[in-house]
């Protein structure tokens, strides 16, 4: 399994704490099971082929910003 390092600013840390806290989860479940996968069905655009059938594309660019308030 791929691991990786994250850091954060106080002031975000402590709105992830307190989403998790909310959820009764660790902040490491948070990012793990709710903002990764919000982010990534946000982020991933559909492309439309010949067809007019849609498919995912994988986004291989950062974050620029924040994406607001996380959802309950």
């Amino acid at each position: 399994m791929a691991k990786f390092m994250l850091s954060l600013r106080d002031e975000n840390f402590k709105l992830l704490m307190t989403e998790a806290e909310e959820r009764g989860i660790t902040v490491q479940e948070l990012i793990r099971a709710v903002i990764i996968p919000d982010w990534v069905k946000i982020s991933t655009p559909v492309k439309t082929n010949v067809n007019g059938n849609g498919e995912k594309l994988r986004p291989f660019q950062p974050v620029l910003q924040a994406m607001g308030r996380l959802r309950t």
